[in-house]
């Protein structure tokens, strides 16, 4: 009997014939073909993907350039006898050539610096009850307020007003140098670099003063030069998680250096607390831990304050202070208002209130209160200490410092005064400035030709120094036009070229261009970079050096080489024509552009920005809401209901996303922010840990692939790594609830280790093991081999009796039924979807956790309704897919606002900063959820349909839809760019549209990298070539 296997083509139905063995060499042969076929053409994909990536980074690169604002930094140290001794003489006070102006006598100074220190929390604040969640940041630093109250003459307390963006790398550079560093500074926070203008250290340094130092590296990091290295003391600075290692560093080293026996050792102290910063940004100021810790600061200041010698100032201020949620580098009330205090053992000081009775009103918590500018320390400190004014100062002279005696006064205003003056002149954006400098001219006549008059120059001398500080802001908020439309017009050009080549150029003809865009981008480029490098050599365009012109030439050429192709085989008339053949399909299309459409145009508003989370939710739920109709028009019955019930769901989920919520300060109390660790949401990861495999499940055996790798890989795996997820938040909730740590003796450092270790683990095993495992090649199914007989036909034989008779035939044939064969491609696609999903779920507190399960769920139920209502090449799947990673951007706590990256989680799985956990750590915590939506994007395509003999035709309808996400984002990414340039006069370009444009920019290099090379280089094509090394066919 001859043996033949068959294959079931979809679940358990008809066979279909295997070749026999005969033809093993033609099977191989067959094999070997679409597999070289399906790698040639992904690669070729690959390398075109790669090229829009480097263009639109280009465009990107550009508009930063024009957009983010720098200056340019003066060489010139400052001295004395270059400073100060034409106006010290004219007064009658210059002592020698080579002396300074040193009115106080201070020999010493102890600057100590609490980060985050808000002003309210040293004011007292009546009516707050004991337990509140007020309490735990009001009335418990009093040592400031009740200082000044008692002893006003040795004291000073002052609202302390810092310039945004409040980073502390922006604010330390502002507060030495009393300058205005700009938005580039803060972007330098976590890799600051040696300071190499002028500014208090270096002067200190100069002029033979030894610094001693002990806490935030960010000092060393930038003043490294000018500290004693004998005696400094740097702390690890950006662990968060940590509240007490750098405080009790500072404790440690300080406190010896003030006894009397080491104070020869040092001229200035300085110490940074990082302790109210870091329980601002891992708790949020309302926590209990925000009590202890200004209590123990309090204590400390006034043990500072006991130590000091006659002659020593003791400084004290705040960087910057913190929103209600704990964090900062915005411009709101609460974190540019911080705290300036200043005390000496003699009477120095001499308040303001005999000028305005009002000046120091702490009614409203100190909303009147008399405020001063961080730069105005710069020149104060200068002067008590006796050494120049740093030679960018743009600040004022505190007055309170130096009216013990008007004419002193008069003279540090008008030495402040002088160094503005000089450096202006030095300038070459401020020399020109007519308007200011006479007003100098002006000042200075009256103070050389009246010297009775001199007191009462300081109100003249205050408003040269306040008109040339504005001067100043308004001439550094210049753009660079011309690198700004650059960009905006590369991004434009991309957005034209991405739509020609996905949607108006058939795919089967774009595979076949490919090769010959990638050679044409590479000989135009060259063309270009000759062009627009000689064209920078003759005119010589300002804002446009050879090196910017070579990177352009690089941006046109690649843009003009994908053209090239496309237009030597089809005329625009032609592919005009084909917007409404390939992109019009129906009316899910004209939604999907709606949407786009819509989403764009909201970036025009900040009142629609700072609404977009519910904007999104809004959109999302009216797709459910349409596809809940559309699906009751399918042809089949069942579908009917599957769909509408799926459309249901849809909603519901979206709905309950978006109860988790991060308010932005602009939203006022319009928002409730839910976004919070408690027991409640670490016990909903304990939920999800259980529902979530189990509903993975459901949908895998809905096409009958819950089988092969997938048990182990869900029921296991997923549900495994989930539940040391959920113990790794319950170790973070017990080491830090006031409940558990008031009534227990809890070991704190084993609880931290053990949840290191677990992170660590969930890590190791999500991204290396269980990817390594993946690679290899797990497939969904399960295969039955079934043996019968079956009845071939009659055949005609002689019996005993020589008459003729019939007798049937029967051979033995082997089948072999494949169990999820309708889905091979989706669901082993999908067990790599879900290594991903463990190493984001890892780094994302426990309502982000819950946020991502709810994420898991809308995209299984998306999958099956763009199956039941045949939307899976329609642009509004995309667009869905897209939504929903914005959705859950702002669910997993982030708004488009500096102060919402939870820096924190860069310590989960390190308690240093270790590159580049720490970095990736950050990134998936921030991006988590678009990274998981661009690794989803094949899933539209791969998703419940049965294996193909054109995997070409498959990879390119995974591109089309990866292009199409390009589409979605750089539309956004376009309109927000011409948008923010539109408004960067705007009150609010820094704290919304500037944040917005970069998040948008950020978003759009992520897709590129991630759809580039991780879901069309390398997942989908594994999955699409996996069937065919295993079953050759």
């Amino acid at each position: 009997m001859q043996q033949n296997t068959m294959v079931s083509p979809s679940l358990r139905n008809t066979p279909i014939p295997i070749p026999s063995s005969q033809r093993s060499d033609e099977i191989k042969d067959r094999y070997s073909y679409r597999a070289k076929k399906l790698s040639q053409t992904n690669s070729s994909y690959v390398k075109v993907l790669f090229l829009f990536g480097i263009l639109q980074t280009i465009a990107l690169a550009f508009f930063t350039r024009g957009f983010l604002l720098s200056r340019n930094v003066l060489p010139d140290l400052s001295t004395c006898e270059t400073q100060q001794n034409e106006i010290l003489s004219s007064s009658g006070l210059n002592t020698g050539e080579s002396s300074c102006f040193h009115p106080s006598g201070f020999k010493k100074a102890v600057i100590l610096v609490v980060d985050a220190l808000r002003f309210d929390f040293t004011i007292p604040i009546p009516g707050v009850s004991e337990g509140s969640m007020d309490s735990n940041y009001h009335n418990n630093f009093n040592v400031f307020y009740d200082t000044f109250r008692r002893y006003p003459e040795n004291s000073l307390l002052l609202k302390f007003i810092a310039d945004p963006p409040t980073t502390t790398l922006q604010r330390l550079k502002g507060l030495t140098t009393g300058s205005l560093p700009t938005f580039i500074d803060a972007g330098s926070n976590f890799d600051g670099d040696t300071v190499t203008e002028d500014n208090l250290l270096s002067q200190l340094f100069h002029n033979n003063k030894t610094v001693a130092f002990a806490g935030d590296d960010t000092w060393t990091a930038m003043f490294s030069p000018f500290l004693a290295p004998n005696l400094t003391f740097p702390y690890d600075s950006l662990n968060v998680w940590d509240l007490h290692s750098v405080d009790n560093g500072v404790i440690d080293h300080i406190f010896p250096l003030l006894k009397k026996e080491n104070q020869h050792k040092w001229d200035v102290l300085i110490g940074h607390f990082l302790g109210v910063d870091h329980c601002g940004h891992r708790y949020g100021p309302e926590h209990y831990a925000m009590k202890d810790k200004l209590i123990q600061l309090n204590d400390i200041i006034e043990k500072v304050m006991d130590q000091i010698s006659d002659d020593t100032l003791l400084v004290v201020f705040g960087d910057h202070g913190m929103d209600r949620t704990g964090n900062h580098g915005g411009e709101s009330d609460d974190e540019v208002e911080a705290a300036l205090f200043m005390y000496s053992k003699k009477k120095h000081f001499k308040p303001f209130n005999h000028i305005d009775k009002n000046a120091y009103d702490i009614s409203k918590m100190g909303k009147n209160y008399r405020r001063v500018n961080q730069i105005d320390l710069t020149p104060t400190l200068a002067m008590l200490l006796g050494i120049p004014i740093p030679f960018n100062s743009l600040g004022s002279p505190i007055a309170e410092a130096f009216m013990a005696e008007k004419k002193l006064y008069s003279v540090a205003s008008m030495l402040t005064s002088s160094q503005i003056n000089n450096y202006r002149l030095s300038s070459n954006e401020l020399k020109s400035d007519e308007d200011i400098n006479e007003l100098y001219k002006e000042l200075f006549q009256k103070w050389t030709t009246n010297s009775a008059m001199q007191s009462s120059l300081v109100d003249y001398s205050y408003e040269y120094q306040r008109s040339s500080l504005q001067r100043c802001k308004e001439l550094w908020a210049n753009f660079d036009d011309l690198n700004i439309w650059i960009g905006i017009f590369l991004i434009f050009v991309s957005l034209i070229v991405l739509i020609v080549y996905s949607k108006l150029v058939p795919s089967v003809v774009v595979s076949q261009l490919n090769y010959q865009c990638f050679v044409a981008s590479i000989i135009l480029i060259l063309v270009y970079c000759v062009l627009c490098s000689s064209f920078s050599t003759v005119f010589k365009p300002e804002g446009l050096p050879l090196s910017w012109s070579l990177v352009l030439g690089v941006g046109l050429g690649i843009a003009n080489g994908i053209l090239a192709p496309i237009m030597d085989r089809y005329s625009i008339f032609f592919l005009l024509l084909q917007v409404k053949e390939n992109l019009i399909q129906n009316g899910w299309t004209y939604l999907g552009i709606l949407i786009i459409f819509l989403h764009s145009v909201i970036y025009a508003s900040n009142s629609f920005i700072i609404w977009e989370d519910k904007i999104v939710s809004f959109w999302l739920s009216t797709f459910g809401f349409l596809a809940f109709f559309k699906s009751f028009q399918n042809e089949e019955k069942h579908k009917r209901f599957i769909g509408a019930y799926h459309s249901l769901v849809f909603m519901i989920l979206t709905r309950l996303t978006s109860l988790i919520t991060t308010c932005r300060e602009e939203q006022g109390d319009k928002c409730v922010s839910t976004f919070q660790i408690t027991w409640w949401s670490v016990g909903l990861l304990y939920v999800s840990t259980l529902v979530l495999p189990q509903i993975i499940k459901t949908f895998y055996k809905i096409s009958y692939s819950y089988e092969g790798a997938a048990p182990m890989w869900i029921s296991k795996g997923l549900r495994g790594l989930m539940l040391l997820i959920a113990v790794l938040w319950t170790l973070e909730f017990i080491e830090n609830d006031e409940f558990l740590n008031n009534n227990y003796d809890l070991q704190f450092i084993a609880l931290k280790n053990w949840r290191i270790i677990l992170g660590r683990i969930v890590l190791g095993v999500s991204m290396i093991g269980a990817n390594f495992g993946w690679n290899v090649g797990p497939l969904c199914i399960q295969v039955e081999l079934e043996q019968e007989e079956v009845e071939t036909g009659m055949v005609k034989s002689k019996n005993k009796r020589n008459t003729a008779a019939k007798s049937q035939q029967f051979e033995m044939k082997k089948t072999a039924r494949i169990v999820g064969y309708s889905n091979v491609y989706g669901s082993s696609y999908f067990l790599f979807f879900i290594n991903i999903l463990c190493c984001i779920m890892v780094v994302s507190k426990p309502l982000g956790g819950i946020s991502l399960f709810f994420l898991v769920n809308q995209l299984l139920t998306l999958l099956e309704l763009v199956d039941i209502l045949n939307i899976r090449t329609n642009l509004i799947s995309v667009v869905v897919i897209c939504m929903l990673g914005y959705l859950h951007f702002f669910s997993t706590g982030h708004q488009a606002t500096l102060q919402s990256i939870q820096w924190e989680t860069g310590f989960m799985f390190t308690e240093t900063i270790v590159f580049p956990i720490t970095h990736l750590a950050i990134l998936l915590n921030t991006l988590g959820p678009f990274i998981l939506v661009a690794i989803a994007i094949p899933l539209l395509t791969l998703w419940k349909i049965p294996p193909t003999n054109k995997p070409v035709a498959l990879s390119s309808k995974i591109v089309e839809n990866a292009l199409t996400v390009l589409i979605y984002q750089t539309s956004l990414t376009l309109v927000t760019l011409i948008m923010t340039n539109n408004f960067r006069r705007h009150l609010m370009v820094w704290k919304i549209f500037a944040p917005r444009f970069m998040l948008n920019a950020l978003i759009l290099v992520l897709f590129n990298v991630v759809l580039t090379f991780v879901s069309v280089g390398y997942s989908s094509v594994k999955v699409v070539s996996r069937w065919y090394e295993v079953f050759g066919a």
